[in-house]
């Protein structure tokens, strides 16, 4: 089984550097998240996925999407406007910049899971499918990242 799914990883590995340079817009990042993607996929090697194709570029498609979201915007500080500047907006993206982290702290069957449910917005069963399991394994799997999601906020917060 391991050899047979490492190799079809590296089959599917041009593609999956195509998925990452169309998000990310440059061949450096797309091989690093590309390079990260293979090590998560490799443990998860004893796993039983049905298609590990379509597993690993929605792996790459996620390691992508969260890269994006951590580049940070900067702003000339002689155009910045410090009068607009809305302390709610910031604190709501502290918030949301704590989630991303634990998030992408979690395991990562149980972050790939979360996002497709919530970030892709997928179904269960279409979650399902892809890795290849049941539907009842997905819940179990968004069930305990969401459990380990909320238990970590609690902490950080206090």
């Amino acid at each position: 089984m391991t050899e047979s799914f490492m190799d079809e990883v590296k089959a599917v590995r041009p593609t999956l550097q195509s998925v990452a340079r169309e998000i990310l817009g440059s061949d450096e990042e797309a091989e690093d998240v590309v390079q990260d993607a293979m090590l998560r996929l490799w443990q998860l090697r004893d796993e039983p996925i049905r298609n590990v194709r379509g597993f690993a570029r929605v792996v790459v498609r996620n390691l992508s999407l969260s890269k994006v979201r951590q580049r940070r915007v900067t702003v000339d500080i002689a155009r910045a406007d410090v009068a607009n500047d809305d302390e709610s907006e910031s604190a709501k993206n502290e918030q949301i910049d704590r989630m991303m982290k634990l998030v992408d702290a979690l395991p990562t069957m149980q972050q790939t899971v979360l996002r497709m449910r919530h970030m892709q917005e997928m179904t269960m069963a279409d979650i399902a499918s892809l890795i290849g399991t049941s539907e009842a394994a997905v819940r179990q799997s968004l069930s305990r990242a969401r459990r380990s999601i909320i238990e970590q906020f609690k902490t950080e917060s206090k």
